[in-house]
């Protein structure tokens, strides 16, 4: 009996060394996105966290902790400094200022690929990096931004006036076209438009289908302007705590997502162009000459704004993006 059991002993040792390091409680990284779960924006961002959940196989495991209803979106970034959250799907916009001065990456005119092999990805790391923050890099890119109105114009200068909701990302802009820029959360377009505390708003070409905007909205300006700036970040002392083969899947998930989705949410941006005029909304085109006199300024007013709250780097950036 004595002999049975020190086999058995044994046994359950040995079993225990041998058991597979997957076998032990995943690494749980808490996510929030500045979105609500299930907007058309965070389809490349999704596709990653199910990426990487499934090649961790089981040793790390993303988990999605809510939207703005859980974090509200201009709070995220703070509370990925200061590690409530390991992991942000966040908009540059809402915390530009905080680590560069002013939100500029809306103005890059490189993909996410390009980026990283002008060594502008390394350039944006080392920045967040002094606010213990790491990034990962663009897991959306190909959807562009435009500005939705309930007045028609037949030309940009007759935008004088209106009140547009904007963001970081287009307040230089319509400032400059001489709109009057209102500062609400993407959450409020819908009754201030409805209620005509807004004339219209500028926001990216996918989600206005799902929000209802295009119910309470008349026009689209045709003219294309900016990137996507969303990004993917990590605290940084989550970080470096991961195993560096985990810190490796993180990184290589995230290049492949990039070089997969910007065709893919390029295309989903369209399908909602196309989708938000069957609804009613109708497509204000202006002249060649107009259209790229509104294009120019765009680019204009967003660089002249970057480097006027930061005359060192704006320059630097705007090289670095501007092929």
């Amino acid at each position: 009996m004595r002999r049975l059991t020190l086999v058995l002993a044994l046994f359950l040792v040995v079993g225990i060394g041998l058991a597979p390091a997957h076998a032990k409680d995943p690494i749980k990284l808490k996510m929030v996105t500045f979105l609500p779960k299930g907007d058309n924006n965070m389809t490349a961002w999704m596709a990653y966290i199910e990426d990487v959940n499934k090649k961790a196989k089981g040793e790390l495991e993303i988990v999605y902790t809510g939207g703005p209803e859980a974090v509200p979106g201009f709070k995220q970034f703070e509370a990925l400094r200061n590690g409530v959250v390991d992991m942000i799907f966040g908009c540059e916009s809402y915390y530009g200022r905080e680590v560069s001065g002013a939100a500029y990456t809306h103005l890059t005119r490189l993909d996410p690929v390009k980026e990283r092999q002008t060594g502008y990805y390394d350039f944006r790391k080392d920045l967040l990096k002094k606010h213990n923050i790491h990034y990962l890099g663009r897991a959306e890119f190909g959807v562009w931004f435009q500005i939705f109105t309930n007045k028609a114009v037949q030309r940009p200068q007759a935008m004088k006036g209106q009140k547009i909701r904007v963001s970081a990302t287009y307040e230089p802009f319509v400032k400059k076209l001489g709109a009057v820029p209102v500062t609400i959360p993407g959450g409020e377009i819908y009754t201030a438009l409805e209620r005509g505390t807004i004339d219209g708003y500028a926001w990216s070409a996918l989600g206005n289908v799902q929000a209802g905007w295009v119910e309470v909205c008349k026009y689209v300006l045709e003219p294309r302007i900016y990137e996507m700036n969303i990004e993917g970040l990590v605290n940084m002392k989550t970080w470096e705590k991961l195993p560096g083969h985990l810190q490796k899947l993180l990184s290589d998930c995230m290049i492949e997502n990039e070089k997969q989705y910007v065709k893919v949410m390029a295309g989903i941006a369209e399908k909602e162009f196309q989708e938000m005029q069957k609804k009613g909304v109708k497509v204000i085109k202006f002249s060649p000459d107009d259209t790229k006199w509104y294009v120019d300024l765009a680019y204009e007013a967003g660089w002249e704004e970057v480097i006027k709250q930061n005359p060192e780097l704006g320059p630097k950036l705007k090289k670095m993006l501007t092929p």
